[in-house]
């Protein structure tokens, strides 16, 4: 969309500057917002309204990828989804504590800490508290995932936080190529070969599930059911929309399906969809195409705008 930029921050010597999103052409945005109690520098979001409307707006709740340990609210991976402000949607893009900071389940904490932070102060931003979709790719997918799956379950909830009169949960969910089985991860990243991303030289994924989880996930099986989120689907479960590409070679394509398959079971078929992307590997240039986006949409707007 032309009203965001691309651009390429200067990088400091020795060091590289990933893409970020110039949103300077946005007229409607509260960046920064801290949506936590004494909130550290990674417990803040972004929140971008349509241009004309005083809503309130159905809300995108989106949660950028990678590997758990990087990823930022402002990198290019929100542009997924950032045409919802031209299409009635606010879009909200959170960040949450790294796993060099935090392991499971503090970040889960942090997004159930967000998604109270924006239902209660809804009608500040005007942001419609009854529709709310979490979307995430990657290792966002997991937070989008847990956020459908889990709502009411106070283990994975920190009230003391902020906003505790409010509810964390969603009504759909996206993810995109996500992480959702950690013991799966653990092990599928533990027995692939070096990868080449991009320009890079291929080198060894880091076990990310496994410092995730601040455990060896693949040795503790029945441990790692509390960390899915398929272990707390209940009837009330959000209609989700699952993308994966079948040749994806960072995260196991086949915990998406098992993750779907447990949704239905559970809701009855159609509550979740599976959608493989024949051949494609982890995040894909299909993933992004105006295609695809108009596919998204067209859950999002069955689900929220009825």
């Amino acid at each position: 969309m032309d009203v965001i930029k691309i651009v390429t921050p200067k990088a400091e010597p020795g060091q590289f500057a990933l893409p970020v999103m110039d949103v300077s052409g946005v007229k409607r945005k509260f960046l920064d917002l801290p949506y936590a109690v004494n909130a550290g520098k990674n417990q803040k979001l972004d929140i971008y309204l349509p241009d004309e409307g005083d809503g309130p707006f159905p809300t995108i709740i989106f949660i950028h990828g990678g590997a758990f340990w990087g990823g930022d609210k402002q990198d290019t991976q929100c542009v997924y989804l950032m045409n919802g402000i031209r299409r009635g949607y606010a879009v909200v893009s959170v960040n949450h504590r790294l796993s060099d900071e935090a392991k499971f389940p503090q970040p889960v904490f942090d997004v159930k800490a967000a998604v109270r932070f924006l239902r209660a102060n809804a009608e500040k931003y005007h942001l419609d508290p009854k529709r709310f979709a979490a979307a995430g790719n990657s290792a966002g997918g997991y937070f989008a995932a847990i956020l459908g799956t889990s709502a009411g379950v106070a283990a994975l909830e920190d009230l003391s936080m902020g906003s505790p009169d409010a509810d964390s949960s969603v009504q759909a969910v996206i993810g995109l190529f996500g992480v959702y089985d950690l013991e799966m991860q653990s092990r599928f990243t533990e027995e692939s070969e070096p990868t080449a991303m991009g320009n890079m030289p291929a080198m060894k994924m880091p076990n990310f599930a496994d410092i995730f989880a601040g455990i060896t996930c693949r040795d503790y099986p029945e441990l790692m059911r509390l960390t899915w989120p398929g272990s707390y689907v209940t009837k009330d479960c959000p209609p989700t929309l699952i993308q994966a590409g079948t040749a994806d070679e960072i995260v196991p394509y086949e915990n998406s399906p098992e993750l779907v398959e447990r949704i239905n079971a559970v809701c009855g078929d159609g509550r979740a969809i599976m959608e493989p992307f024949e051949g494609k590997s982890h995040g894909h240039p299909d993933f992004g195409t105006p295609q695809n986006e108009e596919r998204l949409f067209r859950f999002l707007d069955e689900v929220l705008k009825k």
